[in-house]
């Protein structure tokens, strides 16, 4: 069971967007691993806009869990 804090629906959210980020950035022909750290960027800013990591109910590790959450494609693409 996940806590009340982690909502699903966000998680996959953020699979998607960060999804998106990262065909575009191919799409512009940026390297693999650059591809990585500009999603993890997002991310982070995301992250911190929210205040997730300081201030939401279940910090830090709320934030440490969204910016992870967009890590899912462009870690698997840089990968494969």
């Amino acid at each position: 069971m996940l806590p009340t804090w982690i909502r699903p629906l966000g998680l996959a959210e953020h699979v998607i967007v960060g999804g998106v980020l990262t065909a575009l950035f191919a799409a512009l022909g940026t390297p693999a691993l650059a591809r990585v750290v500009a999603v993890a960027a997002v991310g982070v800013a995301q992250g911190w806009g929210e205040r997730k990591f300081k201030k939401a109910q279940g910090a830090p590790w709320n934030g440490v869990l969204d910016t992870l959450a967009f890590l899912p494609v462009p870690v698997l693409w840089w990968l494969l």
